[in-house]
């Protein structure tokens, strides 16, 4: 399994590779939206995407509209119930508040047959 995590603080960003790869997950991280649609355009196939609302050049919730098709996992340190709508109406699958932690993410790569 390739996840690629989008999270414009690089300290973040690094922490949930750590713990994706304590799974045995492969991850790629990048620091704002276009450049996950760069990888993805240049072809780099990402079983899972996890990515931030807020970040630099190209937000969260604009990546499904240009053509991002895998399974993305939003990841907010905003809750409520406007906040998962606003990700589930932008084309996330899948909405957890931070941090995350291995209780709310193995399941979701156990669904991905990890």
């Amino acid at each position: 399994m390739i996840t690629l995590v989008v999270h414009g603080i690089m300290t973040r960003r690094v922490l949930v590779q750590g713990l994706l790869r304590s799974y045995g997950v492969q991850t790629l991280g990048v620091d704002n939206g276009r450049d996950a649609v760069d990888l993805i355009a240049f072809d780099v196939k990402f079983d899972l995407i996890i990515i931030e609302k807020i970040l630099p050049v190209l937000n969260g919730l604009d990546i499904r509209e240009i053509g991002v098709r895998c399974k993305m996992l939003g990841d907010t340190a905003c809750s409520g119930e406007n906040e998962r709508q606003a990700f589930l109406a932008a084309g996330v699958d899948v909405f957890i508040e931070k941090p995350l932690d291995p209780e709310h993410l193995v399941p979701i790569l156990r669904e991905l047959d990890w």
